[in-house]
């Protein structure tokens, strides 16, 4: 369902307060390195499960608006600094550092002053269509983009019994 233009100006806000924050941690990474890093390209691009992507090579920080919106406080405070960190290792390192390494949890402490997190405790957008699928242990719900993969061979295993995730057939 396509924004409206109240949702789309207040986008452009919130985006707007992404990017100064970007910027902020950027700041700090200069100050803290001695050396001025080259600054990312923000966007609202991120979907599903994740907070926020760094994608190193394209130097390009996606944020998850959904999940922003929840209260984005937090999210200035947590998610942006744990992305910007990404960009920065990459940048010093190459692909020579592990995504969540001992450089990525460095810069988390050293320059942010946060804990290296990995997770985040926002609430996931609902699925748009949902297929079930049930293993030993529980049901799990999967995206059309999973489902279709499981269609193409592949398998999925629950991460918690490890056994394999069979489709619930709906009944006509």
């Amino acid at each position: 369902m396509p924004l409206t233009q109240s949702e789309m100006t207040q986008q452009k806000i919130d985006l707007t307060r992404i990017e100064a924050q970007v910027n902020h941690c950027f700041d700090k990474a200069d100050a803290f390195f001695g050396v001025r890093f080259k600054r990312s390209h923000s966007s609202f691009k991120q979907r599903g499960k994740a907070a926020g992507t760094a994608h190193l090579y394209k130097n390009e920080l996606r944020f998850n608006h959904f999940m922003f919106e929840q209260n984005p406080d937090a999210f200035l405070n947590t998610v942006v600094p744990h992305e910007v960190a990404h960009i920065i290792v990459f940048q010093i390192y190459a692909a020579n550092a592990k995504p969540h390494g001992k450089e990525w949890q460095a810069v988390m402490k050293k320059v942010f002053g946060l804990l290296p997190d990995r997770t985040h405790t926002f609430d996931v957008p609902p699925l748009k269509k949902a297929y079930s699928y049930y293993c030993l242990c529980q049901t799990h719900e999967f995206s059309q983009r999973r489902h279709n993969r499981v269609l193409k061979g592949v398998e999925y295993r629950c991460k918690k019994c490890a056994s394999p995730l069979t489709r619930i057939e709906k009944h006509k």
